[in-house]
């Protein structure tokens, strides 16, 4: 590892600039979206939002598209079986009794029974269009995975509008995206010069990939799957999990919560309950599927595999290969790296904190750079002093500076915060970059 190794994780504030939906339209789209209640006024997804708030535990601001989504996750955990011979149901449901129950299942069996291979009426959808229940999923499971499944499909669609990318149409290489898209590729090109560049995002998109695929001098960036910047139409590429884990010498752009461009299969190629996750060349669209993968990945607790993770259970679900892999290489780069660049990350989820405090306890090396521009709102900084620079024994250095208006200073100069956007810290970058070459020159 004689390379310099610049390691980038992406949060959802990284895309902004490309078109990317922030998080509370995203709220607002789920909110708005799926099935009714039983009243055929409120959409469950509101029902369970102001359902939240009135428990006065939750503030507006503390419930997202995340909060929202995990609810019905951990739903489809309460009502869940799992199991060939014996079923294996939650292990909380013979503690607790649902409050809402009669509000929140809108629907009826088709043809009265609950039995294997039977289909749901859901008011609103076409009993003609309704899939099949294939005997592993109550009623209840399988009502909650469609609802699931529609608006995993929204918000799909709307990552689509600046991340679709095929051989004959891009809304990433595009002409209105060209000056964006050449500030990225400059920026990448001057701070990794001739080192390895590890990016890891927490969006499920493939942009940044694409976009310095498709740059000049062009560069050659492994994601997890054996191909280019584009991928077949009728390819679905299996992932390299080995080359996942032996392969330091790559860029990489690794999902480390999967791609809205993922397919998940619920059966192996021995048509045996075992998920596999693909690559693909379009957007998968969770309600068009016909089988819905689960798994137990602890006793009691069976979770409905989607190729994209939201919510709260990603620790969950991450057991499953490439996740798995990809989140072994992130903990690795973060360890060895020389730098590190957060961009848009609200330090929400623990699994990706925990690389990060380990990082900075074992690498003594590591420099780290976080670009945000909330970080000095809303008592944002203390919230990332406490879950993350307080792993450092540096944490008692100095006290944090200001460097400037929005560059600040943390850990002794360990840690350096832009409070600005993505686009404006890879201007004054490039700028700061173009000034000292200049002066360098005279």
């Amino acid at each position: 590892m004689l390379k310099k190794r610049n390691v980038l994780l992406f949060g959802a504030g990284a895309v902004i600039d490309w078109g990317a939906p922030k998080t509370h339209e995203l709220t607002n789209l789920v909110r708005n979206g799926g099935f009714y209640t039983k009243d055929g006024k409120t959409r469950i997804t509101e029902f369970i939002y102001k359902k939240l708030i009135a428990t006065q535990y939750y503030e507006e601001k503390d419930i997202n598209v995340e909060t929202i989504i995990n609810v019905i996750e951990e739903l489809i955990v309460y009502y869940a079986s799992h199991g060939l011979q014996k079923k294996v149901s939650a292990l909380m449901k013979p503690f607790f009794s649902s409050n809402f129950e009669d509000k929140i299942m809108n629907f009826s069996v088709i043809g009265g029974e609950a039995k294997q291979f039977n289909k749901l009426h859901i008011p609103g959808k076409d009993d003609e269009w309704a899939i099949m229940n294939h005997g592993q999923e109550t009623p209840q499971q399988f009502f909650l995975q469609q609802l699931l499944a529609h608006l995993l499909t929204d918000i799909t669609i709307e990552i689509e509008h600046y991340a679709y990318h095929t051989a004959s149409k891009s809304n990433v290489i595009t002409e209105s995206k060209e000056q964006i898209n050449g500030i990225f590729q400059k920026w990448i090109n001057r701070i990794n010069g001739n080192g390895i560049l590890r990016m890891y995002t927490l969006n499920y998109d493939r942009n940044f990939k694409i976009i310095l695929e498709k740059s000049e001098p062009k560069f050659e960036i492994f994601e997890g799957f054996d191909c280019g910047d584009t991928v077949g139409y009728n390819e679905q590429l299996k992932p390299r999990a080995r080359r996942i884990l032996e392969d330091q010498q790559s860029h990489i752009h690794y999902n480390l919560h999967g791609s809205v461009f993922w397919r998940v299969r619920a059966l192996n190629q021995y048509q045996l309950e075992l998920p596999e996750f693909h690559l693909a060349c379009g957007a998968y669209l969770e309600q068009n599927t016909s089988e819905f993968p689960t798994f137990q990945s602890e006793k009691g607790k069976t979770v409905f595999l989607t190729n994209f993770i939201t919510g709260y259970q990603k620790t969950q679900r991450a057991i499953f290969s490439p996740f798995r892999q990809m989140q072994a290489a992130f903990d690795r780069d973060c360890i060895f790296c020389d730098k590190l660049v957060i961009v848009g990350y609200s330090f929400g989820d623990e699994h990706i904190n925990s690389s990060i405090r380990t990082a900075l306890q074992e690498n003594e090396n590591l420099k780290i750079e976080i670009i945000d521009p909330s970080f000095k709102k809303d008592n944002f900084d203390l919230l990332v002093m406490l879950k993350i620079f307080a792993a450092s024994d540096k944490m008692y250095s100095g006290f944090p500076q200001n460097l400037s208006e929005n560059v600040h200073s943390f850990l002794g100069g360990l840690v350096i915060v832009h409070a600005k956007t993505f686009r404006q810290y890879m201007q004054d970058s490039l700028q700061l970059a173009k000034y000292r070459y200049h002066n360098n020159r005279t």
